[in-house]
């Protein structure tokens, strides 16, 4: 007897915890439905490239996913609940050093590509951003869909980075396209203050960008980044050769020559110093000619206007006498 009432005891709690988990997860797949759930006068419909999704009028809670999101959102003097990093610990070191002072305070949700959804539910966020292509991912778009509305640009479409489009289109997503218009406005009115205060030097300066890394030195290609797409805006010539982009080895550094260099280091470049110090690269005539310009990695890798304007900063420190 003693036995089969343990073994009802035993049953009964294992039922309640049944009943109790059940009702867990129904709560939760509630919130999840009801985040989206908007009468159509409360959102309106933006397209992209995993369909359509409906957006709130005015999202105050952003979630972005990698940093060119994160600065388009930081560029329309909006401040997101959390963000993705993009290499490394997930914390607020491992941000671009020219956005860190704007983040803080800004929950990392995991990093680039590998977002911690349970901690990006905690956020209840209103809309969720992203440059990053989910047509392989389906599922992981699936996911976040159904935290909150979640909207992604196509950043690379083969050729170019779609740096401007897709300011322009998470501009217009977040209802902030009147501010767009004045942060392109003064960018292009830059652009042109500095092609009149170059002068003559404008058509004549043949502009070398070269990154170095671990493992190679790349000469990066037009359309290849916004800092080539910003030297392309301004007008600036590049040698043929660069206009494709190419990776080299020090026995071709040759290519990577120019009136002027400017020149990134990649956080893991440590042969940094044996590449500068190496006889082949002491030849070239930007270097002979003290016209090497060592610029920041972060921002000339940058992700919207913000970067965009420092790099106008350089431009202007180096090329304009």
């Amino acid at each position: 007897m003693y036995k089969i009432r343990r073994g009802l005891r035993l049953f009964g709690l294992t039922l309640l915890a049944i009943v109790l988990f059940s009702a867990c997860v129904n709560n939760v797949s509630q919130n999840l439905t009801s985040s989206n759930e908007l009468l159509p006068s409360q959102c309106r419909i933006v397209k992209h490239l995993m369909g359509e999704t409906c957006v709130p009028n005015d999202p105050q809670r952003i979630v972005v996913l990698d940093e060119p999101s994160l600065e388009i959102a930081l560029t329309l003097g909006l401040k997101p609940v959390g963000t993705s990093v993009f290499f490394g610990d997930v914390s607020a070191g491992n941000i671009p050093a020219y956005l860190r002072k704007k983040v803080q305070e800004v929950a990392m949700v995991g990093e680039s590509g590998k977002p911690n959804l349970e901690k990006i539910l905690t956020l209840k966020p209103d809309v969720i951003l992203s440059v990053s292509n989910f047509t392989q991912k389906g599922s992981l778009y699936n996911q976040l869909s159904q935290i909150a509305p979640t909207v992604t640009c196509e950043w690379w479409n083969g050729k170019i980075v779609r740096w401007q489009e897709c300011f322009k289109y998470f501009a217009e997503t977040l209802g902030k396209s009147s501010e767009a218009d004045i942060v392109v406005n003064d960018y292009q009115q830059r652009v042109t203050k500095l092609q009149q205060r170059l002068g003559n030097s404008l058509n004549t300066t043949e502009v070398s960008l070269v990154r170095i890394y671990a493992d190679r030195i790349r000469l990066r290609g037009e359309g290849q980044g916004i800092s080539s797409m910003i030297i392309q805006d301004v007008g600036l010539p590049r040698s043929p050769i660069q206009k494709e982009g190419i990776d080299m080895s020090m026995e071709s550094i040759k290519y990577a020559d120019g009136d002027v260099m400017f020149l990134q280091r990649h956080p893991q470049a440590d042969k940094y110093q044996y590449i500068l110090n190496h006889p082949l690269w002491l030849q070239l005539n930007a270097v002979k000619s003290g016209k090497v310009y060592e610029v920041g990695d972060d921002y000339w890798h940058g992700g919207s206007y913000i970067a965009a304007n420092l790099i106008l900063d350089d431009l202007f420190k180096y090329l304009v006498k």
